[in-house]
């Protein structure tokens, strides 16, 4: 029932943007161990968050943009590019699961939409160096929620709200009704958490919204109790562009928070790694959590001991062997990067290859009957642990075989 109301709640459109939109701004920011830990070591979500990052020269702060409900990023666009320019500061629209790229991959929901907005925000922090006070959270209609809510938890810089409502139930009063609203069970609770928001606060609802009335705003703006301004355009609606009339949103903000507010000659810039394909990061944090963790970074399957090929080579450099970096074998992509102290010699390889003969002995496999020759019981004449090759023995020629 819960995900039946969400796809109600949430009617996320057909996808308007491939990942070769906009390419100079479209970023992946990564999932936070943190924030989402089912979904860090989860290969569907590798490329991570997409995100929109608009830089405004010398600008030091960031507005972190979560857009309204029916629209993505891609539909969206060309408003946060207009804000940027208009406001002289960084712009971060972020993408909700369900929506575009993330189309078919999660679906939607309030926790949902509450952890790309977390993370977002965290990124900011942690990975731009933005501080709080820098940073100024904008939530329109369905977005109202996500940014309340982090709002309410953190100092930040200001906070503009276009459309919000009080409640998703108290919203869907004037759609279906007060008796069916009240069988909803409630999501974002905007009219709770708004009185915890100590940073200023800035309300824009246009008088002919028919969806959601202004009643909402005027409420939240009621329960505020920070530095707070309410404008009410009377020609607005709901969906209206804010920049097809200064005084919808444009002036009230200049004036509100003093934009573009503190610039500075090093500003936040994106790191151009998050602008590439994520699935490769997120298969080198992989093998690093698991070094971390000291989780085997090999298959677990026996039949990987049959291979045969050593994983580390050497060479001699002076009085010494240095070991030689080269890929590993293509189906195990999980050991690139592995130190050599934690790679199997020749001898080890060995005692596994027998243990592996062993366990399909017992198993009976059908066709391996004969793989009790395989073993290697005695001295390992032939199969010497990669360490103790010599260079002259590796590009030694092989004998002629004698007919």
């Amino acid at each position: 029932m819960s995900a039946f109301i969400d796809k109600l709640v949430f009617p996320a459109p057909t996808p308007t943007y491939g990942k070769d939109a906009f390419k100079k701004h479209l970023c992946f920011i990564p999932w936070n161990e943190a924030v989402s830990p089912d979904r860090v070591d989860d290969e569907r979500y590798a490329e991570g968050i997409p995100c929109v990052w608009l830089p405004a020269p010398r600008a030091a702060g960031v507005i972190l943009f979560c857009h309204g409900n029916a629209e993505d990023l891609g539909m969206c666009f060309p408003f946060v590019r207009h804000m940027r320019d208009q406001f002289k500061m960084n712009v971060l629209a972020v993408e909700y699961p369900g929506y575009g790229l993330l189309h078919g991959v999660s679906p939607s929901s309030e926790a949902g939409l509450k952890e790309v907005a977390l993370t977002a925000f965290r990124f900011i922090l942690d990975e731009l160096k933005v501080a709080y006070e820098q940073i100024i959270l904008f939530g329109r209609s369905v977005g109202s929620g996500p940014t309340v809510y982090l709002a309410s938890r953190f100092p930040v810089g200001g906070l503009i709200l276009v459309a919000a409502f009080a409640s998703v139930r108290e919203a869907a009063k004037s759609l279906i009704g007060n008796f069916v609203a009240h069988v909803l069970e409630e999501r974002f609770p905007n009219i709770a958490l708004i009185g915890n928001v100590s940073c200023p606060t800035l309300f824009i609802h246009g008088e002919k919204d028919s969806l959601v009335p202004p009643s909402h705003s005027v409420a939240l703006f009621k329960n505020c109790r920070a530095r707070k301004l309410l404008i009410t355009p009377p020609g607005m609606e709901h969906n209206t562009n804010l920049f097809t009339d200064a005084q919808y949103l444009a002036v009230p903000a200049i004036n509100f928070f003093g934009l573009p507010g503190y610039q500075q000659e090093t500003p936040p810039q994106m790191p151009s790694r998050f602008f590439e394909d994520g699935r490769q990061a997120f298969l080198m944090r992989k093998a690093a959590r698991r070094k971390q963790r000291g989780e085997p970074a090999t298959d677990s399957s026996p039949w990987f001991y049959l291979c045969g090929c050593p994983t580390s080579r050497v060479r001699r450099d002076g009085d010494g062997l240095q070991p030689i970096d080269r890929p590993q074998c293509e189906w195990d992509s999980d050991r690139q990067g592995i130190p050599e102290d934690q790679a199997i010699t020749g001898s080890e390889l060995a005692a596994r290859k027998n243990a592996a003969l062993d366990a399909a002995a017992e198993q009976k496999v059908p066709g391996l009957d004969g793989l009790a020759g395989w073993r290697d019981d005695g001295p390992a004449d032939g199969w010497r642990d990669a360490q103790d090759f010599r260079e002259e023995e590796i590009h030694a020629k092989p004998p002629v075989a004698v007919k």
